[in-house]
């Protein structure tokens, strides 16, 4: 059995003890939480990258890097990404039309909905059309032997009060956090506090474990903006239609909403 199983193993035991409790604990009147939501900071995962005194005064956010709390290893390999990038060496597997998977979907700049049912709740992207779902209904993750890493991971959760605790494993390594190519292994775990700050707010406390690249947890919190004028809309990477070319060559910034 391997390291991620036995980590995914573990952590289902310890967040989900009492499944059935949790499920009763659901409140009686779900948070209004409708509308289309927005990312308020920008494209890098961790908003603390621009306000770090170790990122300011360079030429240009290119050279921008974030502070994961890397061991060693880890470092030297995320120094040598941020070295590929400047030389025009890729290191996004976005840039392909993959899906940027969890964590990092939750950060995109793309509009999202979020769909709340007794059982479970549906976060609609724009972002690729992706869907994710996260389990209220009571369940565990799945067995070692029943679940393979996939691009969104599995998502359970339960309601205390407000706030959406979701508890997310099995997520691919293949992935990155974002534009800066900041790494994470398959084993990575996240857990998310997720609820509405004001009339025009939501906000996801992210707080984030590694065992495999991780020397501590990382906590990362992210706003989201009420866009009471905007609706989801297509988007296929592989057909660029949310950013379509231009006559003269220059791409569109997003479609009419």
């Amino acid at each position: 059995m391997t390291r991620f199983r036995k980590g995914l193993l573990a952590c289902a035991a310890a967040l989900v003890a009492a499944p059935l409790a949790a499920q009763a604990a659901a409140p009686s009147k779900f948070p209004d939480w409708k509308g289309v939501w927005n990312p308020h900071e920008r494209n890098i995962f961790d908003p603390a990258a621009f306000t770090d005194p170790r990122n300011q005064g360079l030429a240009s956010a290119a050279d921008m890097r974030e502070y994961p709390p890397y061991n060693a290893e880890w470092e030297a390999r995320y120094v040598q990404k941020l070295k590929d990038n400047k030389a025009g060496i890729p290191g996004d597997p976005t840039a392909s039309c993959r899906p940027g998977g969890m964590p990092r979907i939750m950060t995109t700049p793309y509009p999202m909905e979020f769909v709340i049912e007794p059982d479970r709740v549906v976060v609609l992207m724009e972002i690729s059309s992706q869907v994710r779902r996260i389990w209220t209904d009571g369940r565990q993750h799945p067995r070692a032997d029943e679940w393979t890493p996939s691009y969104m991971g599995h998502s359970i959760g339960h309601w205390e009060g407000d706030t959406l605790v979701v508890d997310t494993v099995g997520m691919r390594g293949d992935t990155v956090y974002d534009v800066s190519a900041a790494m994470h292994s398959d084993q990575v775990h996240e857990v998310e506090r997720i609820r509405r700050i004001s009339p025009t707010q939501m906000q996801d406390i992210m707080t984030i474990e590694d065992p495999v690249a991780f020397t501590r947890p990382w906590v990362v919190t992210r706003t989201y903006d009420l866009q009471p004028d905007w609706e989801i809309t297509e988007y296929v990477c592989e057909d660029n239609n949310r950013n379509p070319i231009k006559p003269d060559g220059t791409t569109e910034t997003g479609v009419v909403r």
